[in-house]
């Protein structure tokens, strides 16, 4: 029966209607997030529970963010150019590839666990020391991170498979693992926090043992055959050609993520010496933010498989079909988004704060930046589709673009030199976010273009 859908999927990728696949294709992705989305919330608020009058609670394990986003930035480094090294071979239909894709992936995670978390616990004293951590809250960011650093060799082993299994489109497997890991993380937190009376102890176990699981049943996945690409746990499935693969695509990835951390601690700077409740609002609305950008991301997963698979069996044409309705589809979802939540702002941000000048800021933030995530479509797809023809790089370059070369500059001129104030960072990170559009929206036919033109396609069946 999998062989038979896996049949299908396979005639859906290279003919046949572009927007049912698209659709197949992101809503597993997405559903995964909206729960992944869940569990953050549901977390802070058991931890918060320990004791209400502990700020330093929640406070201590989002001082170690950081660290836990540069664990997520290498796993979905590893995710993508797994995934783009899969989708390509599976175009191609090139077998070396796919046989050791999944075990020099392994091998590329194995060797990444190793130095995190050995090097995590030599040096975690001096790791959460230095991230500004003093008395209560150095206690408990200590706490947390010793208990939920074992969980990385999950994320790191994980991603790699899950890539393997989003680069041969079979997402409904990914959404399962995100779903079983998420639901077992909300359900054993309580247990773990207030029944063994573990408390932020508590929390961090019971997110490693939901992370096991869930690469557990990923594992399963594999052994029972579900896939085309096999798990030979032997070295001689280890290829120093496809780790490289990997390593073009995923590095960039990571490198992209820490980039954009990076930049965010600017604007975060900068926005404070305004007014420090604008930095609230501005934290404030970019949880909405994240919530606006999950069914692009949940496309953009999607057309790095359909992508790949395109550009290995080299359907030209095909891609700059799928391009265009990714688009569509992107921009039209964004838009009903952005508008709902620019015409019930204030109602919406009434239930986060009574403070009349954060509730101020942050509506008046949403009315002039949020249409700017129209436009960030095109920079993310772009980047994606970078990455799904191997060109991992060109993706990174979209993003030093928007950042480094465009927000940055651009908020620093509105706001110091044009004496704009917080609205010089709004129109910043606007403009920076229609420059990019436009550059990908050129940039990406044009590349697929030129591949019509240098190569011919093969006829359709």
């Amino acid at each position: 029966m999998q062989q038979m859908r896996g049949v299908s999927l396979q005639e859906q990728m290279f003919s046949g209607p572009v927007f049912p696949l698209l659709i197949r294709l992101s809503l597993p992705i997405f559903a995964g997030m909206l729960f992944q989305l869940l569990y953050n919330i549901t977390d802070t608020i058991w931890i918060s529970w320990i004791d209400l009058e502990d700020p330093s609670l929640v406070g201590g394990i989002g001082i170690i963010f950081p660290l836990i986003f540069l664990f997520m930035a290498l796993g979905n480094g590893l995710m993508v150019g797994t995934a783009s090294l899969v989708a390509r071979a599976v175009g191609e239909q090139n077998e070396e590839h796919l046989d050791a894709a999944a075990d020099s992936g392994l091998f590329m995670g194995l060797l990444i666990t190793v130095v995190m978390v050995v090097g995590g616990y030599v040096f975690k004293d001096a790791l959460v020391g230095g991230l500004g951590a003093e008395g209560a809250y150095y206690e408990r960011a200590l706490e947390y991170f010793t208990y939920v650093l074992p969980g990385a060799a999950f994320i790191f082993m994980q991603n790699t498979l899950i890539g393997v299994l989003q680069g041969e489109g079979l997402v409904n497997y990914v959404m399962r693992s995100m779903i079983i890991g998420t639901v077992l993380n909300i359900v054993l937190d309580p247990v773990f926090i207030f029944l063994f009376g573990w408390g932020v102890k508590g929390a961090a176990l019971a997110t490693v043992l939901a992370q096991g699981i869930g690469f557990l049943y990923v594992v399963y996945v594999f052994l029972a055959g579900k896939t085309r690409v096999p798990i030979h746990i032997r070295l001689s499935g280890i290829r120093g050609k496809v780790m490289a693969e990997i390593f073009s695509v995923g590095f960039p990835q990571t490198l992209g993520q820490a980039i954009m951390s990076l930049s965010f601690l600017i604007f975060n700077r900068i926005v404070i010496a305004i007014d420090p409740l604008a930095l609230t609002a501005f934290t404030l609305c970019g949880r909405f933010d994240q919530a606006i950008l999950m069914p692009i991301f949940a496309v953009a997963s999607a057309l790095v498989t359909m992508m790949g698979q395109n550009f290995g069996r080299r359907l030209y044409d095909r891609m700059l079909i799928i391009w265009h309705v990714a688009l569509r589809v992107s921009v039209a979802t964004v838009a009903v988004i952005v508008l709902a939540i620019v015409l019930f702002a204030p109602r919406i941000f009434s239930l986060f704060t009574d403070v009349p000048e954060v509730l101020s800021y942050a509506v008046a933030q949403v009315r002039t930046m949020e249409y700017a995530f129209i436009f960030a479509s095109f920079g993310i797809l772009g980047r994606s589709f970078f990455q799904a023809i191997g060109k991992g790089w060109a993706g990174l370059l979209l993003v030093l673009l928007r950042l480094v070369l465009l927000a940055v500059p651009a908020v620093l001129l509105f706001v110091y030199v044009f004496d704009l104030g917080i609205r010089g960072v709004w129109f910043g990170l606007v403009f920076a976010n229609v420059s990019t559009a436009l550059t990908a929206a050129l940039w990406v036919p044009r590349t697929i273009r030129s591949m019509m033109e240098r190569e011919p396609m093969p006829a359709l069946r």
